[in-house]
């Protein structure tokens, strides 16, 4: 084996134990922060997370500051009646009435998931595995401002095996925001050394040459 096989073959491996190691130590807590400015724009997808609709569309950025919502924030933000809680200026939606909000994960699976939501219907929260059977699902009730809420309020599914969420009420009256889970947030180690292994023949072709 040449030495640049040998070298690139030896980085590919450490690459793998450094991303491994990284994606074991820390799961993903995440505000939708990163959309302030982006209003009402798809979220697509983050950090590994795949951001959509059952239907297929996409899933939007709510930056509470565009004063387009009905919110409140826990930073004394309020427009409107201020119905609906988010934390911080920036949250998630859809806008298609009896669709579902969709989170599907990239790089592997997870054995929890938790959102915090705002609805004026009874919110569900649903665990899928990758061939579509329900594994584990929590129902919040509604909790608007005049329904006496508070705040924002969060629930949890945990179980091995998840694939992707789905969340659902009566009819997209809601607003997500704060979701954590321990889904792998980079590709896999052996997808690493794959790709190594091919930069390591490009590398060997280039020495023939």
């Amino acid at each position: 084996m040449s030495v640049s096989i040998r070298i690139a073959a030896v980085l590919a491996v450490v690459i793998a134990f450094v991303l491994a190691a990284s994606g074991a130590q820390a799961d993903l807590s995440w505000g939708f922060e990163s959309g302030l400015g982006h209003n009402a724009q798809a979220i697509g997808t983050v950090s590994g997370l795949i951001f959509s609709r059952t239907s297929g569309g996409n899933m939007y950025y709510a930056d509470i500051n565009s004063g387009w919502y009905n919110v409140t924030s826990d930073n004394g933000k309020v427009y409107d009646e201020g119905e609906y809680f988010v934390s911080d200026d920036v949250a998630a939606y859809i806008t298609t009435p009896s669709d579902g909000a969709k989170i599907s994960f990239a790089y592997g699976t997870a054995t929890y998931f938790t959102v915090g939501y705002s609805s004026l219907f009874e919110f569900t929260l649903e665990a899928y595995d990758a061939d579509d059977q329900l594994l584990d699902y929590v129902t919040g009730a509604a909790n608007t401002k005049s329904l006496g809420s508070t705040g924002v309020e969060y629930l949890t599914v945990s179980c091995p095996d998840i694939s992707y969420v789905v969340m659902h009420d009566q009819g997209s009256f809601w607003i997500i925001d704060n979701i954590e889970t321990d889904a792998p947030l980079i590709p896999e180690p052996t997808s690493v050394v794959a790709l190594g292994a091919g930069l390591a023949g490009l590398m060997a072709r280039r020495r023939r040459r």
